[in-house]
């Protein structure tokens, strides 16, 4: 299991520590913008928008550590070893995880340090985002249990079409049930938002669906592992 993690330290070092400028990306975002942190009505909007840059470039980084492990020969020498494939995935899937935890780390270190500073100097109007972040945290690790299976299955460039083509048929569906008002969705929708985005369930809301999303990945870890090895047999290498 030692030779496991070192090995994907060793390949995706770069990627891992990648988060931690992902997590700035609010910062930089403003800084990059002219008159950015000198305009208090603009602060709130920049940071916001540079985090959800962030948050779609360390997604992406996070799919990428996947990349180069969907060979035939290695699915085969993994599976002959003392750890087998099971003890390759849970790693892997923990290495995700942690680079999800890091990227939360890095979005509140540096949101923290911008409000300290802001309160140094006088912008009373700077709030933190943290309220933001916490859930596209738990969101981000259902798009990676939903993406390592069909990754692993597939292979990453078959895995990220048949991906594509699923979420094209989902949003067409939905969109015409919506303007063709099949059993008054709209209605449906906004009279179950009303009763569960209000203070009083608000908390209990994001608390079942933190869980979720916790048991919802480690599914997806079982899943990946009945899968892997049909995947490997359609592997171009």
């Amino acid at each position: 299991m030692t030779g496991l993690v070192y090995k994907e330290w060793k390949q995706n070092y770069w990627f891992i520590l990648s988060m931690l400028i992902c997590g700035a990306f609010p910062l930089l975002f403003l800084l990059s913008e002219k008159n950015g942190i000198s305009d208090p009505a603009h602060i709130n909007d920049g940071r916001s928008l540079g985090l959800i840059i962030g948050f779609l470039l360390a997604g992406g980084i996070q799919t990428m550590v996947l990349k180069g492990d969907d060979r035939k020969l290695w699915g085969y020498w993994i599976t002959s070893t003392s750890d087998g494939f099971k003890g390759f995935l849970r790693v892997k899937y923990e290495m995700i995880f942690g680079m999800v935890l890091l990227f939360l780390f890095s979005l509140q270190m540096f949101d923290e340090l911008f409000c300290a500073i802001a309160a140094d100097i006088g912008l009373t109007e700077v709030g933190d985002i943290s309220n933001i972040g916490l859930p596209l945290i738990f969101f981000q690790l259902l798009l990676r249990a939903i993406d390592i299976p069909f990754t692993l299955r597939y292979g990453n460039k078959k895995g990220s079409l048949i991906k594509l083509i699923y979420s094209l048929v989902f949003a067409i569906i939905l969109s015409a049930m919506v303007l063709t008002n099949f059993c008054n969705i709209s209605v449906i929708l906004f009279d179950a938002y009303e009763k569960l985005f209000t203070g009083d369930h608000l908390s209990l809301l994001f608390g079942v669906f933190a869980v979720s999303v916790l048991v919802i990945y480690y599914l997806s870890y079982r899943i990946s592992c009945r899968v892997y090895l049909k995947g490997v047999e359609q592997y171009d290498h």
